[in-house]
């Protein structure tokens, strides 16, 4: 186990999830580097602890690491390492100027396509025992990954062609480097960063709350990322209502009871974590909801 991930909805508790292992298997003696991708971050404030888009060491734990990747930080980083590699490669074949870096910078799926090249990074250097990643709220950005890989292939083969016909190698010779030669890196990385995902060392939990609607995006995202060889590892089943003796409460109760058992009905390894009476922020919160998360790892 090098990665963990969780997944699903926006406010089924993916974050707190997160933090709360990463935090237990910190003091248990784990380094850990607990990254966030999602565009509205709120690992700080579970933390209690102001992050940047660089990891840095969380005061009060023992061995955690956390950042979070927010979007227009992601695009400075982008710019840095692939902005003059994008430009190279277009202006081979398209009379293009510098400020073609800024407008793909901000192209839809970029920035989420980068922070999965920042996860990737981490997980090869191998610096930490283990990475544990909040996602965003969706399986979109690995669907754009795979067509990116996909597309990479396909560019490979055309651009070849275009730039046989047009008589680039001469230019090539004068000292910049082969387009070819990066679009296959970019699609090493993408194969790269799908093998990492679909590999034995990742586990990915589905994060859920018992209701229909919940029910029904978890097992269509399960559905997504099992098409792209990506298994799901075990499935969270968070904020139940069970034994409330409030009439008001007792619909719900039963409504959470009945699509408990459809997950249960789903899912090989199921945790189910009841309606909390505390906050789970904090070193003191995390680690009691951790409690929870001991085992599913």
């Amino acid at each position: 186990m090098r990665l963990v991930s969780f997944w699903g909805k926006g406010g089924v508790g993916k974050t707190t999830c997160s933090a709360s292992l990463a935090a237990g298997l910190s003091e248990e003696g784990m380094d850990v580097l607990l990254l966030t991708t999602d565009p509205t971050p709120t690992l700080s404030d579970v933390l209690g602890f102001p992050l940047g888009p660089e990891p840095s060491r969380v005061e009060g734990f023992r061995g955690l690491w956390a950042a979070e990747l927010s979007e227009n930080a992601v695009i400075e980083m982008w710019k840095e390492r692939f902005g003059e590699e994008v430009f190279e490669v277009a202006s081979s074949f398209l009379p293009v100027e510098r400020d073609f870096i800024d407008y793909v910078a901000r192209a839809p799926g970029i920035a989420d396509q980068f922070m999965l090249y920042l996860l990737y990074e981490y997980w090869s250097a191998d610096g930490y025992d283990l990475i544990i990643w909040d996602t965003p709220a969706s399986s979109g950005s690995i669907r754009l990954l795979r067509l990116e890989e996909e597309f990479y292939s396909h560019m490979n083969d055309a651009v070849r062609m275009y730039l046989r016909l047009k008589g680039f190698l001469e230019r090539i010779r004068r000292g910049k480097r082969d387009p070819l030669e990066l679009i296959e890196e970019w699609r090493s990385i993408a194969q790269g960063i799908m093998d990492m995902l679909s590999s034995d060392s990742h586990r990915l939990i589905l994060v859920s709350i018992p209701e229909r609607i919940s029910y029904l995006l978890t097992m269509r995202m399960r559905k997504e990322l099992e098409e792209m060889g990506i298994d799901v590892w075990a499935l969270v089943v968070n904020r139940l209502f069970r034994g409330c003796g409030c009439d008001k409460l007792s619909r719900m109760v039963e409504i959470h009871e009945r699509v408990l058992e459809e997950f249960k009905a789903s899912f090989d390894h199921v945790r189910v974590i009841e309606n909390a009476d505390y906050e789970p922020v904090g070193r003191e919160g995390l680690l009691r909801f951790y409690e929870f998360l001991r085992e599913l790892v």
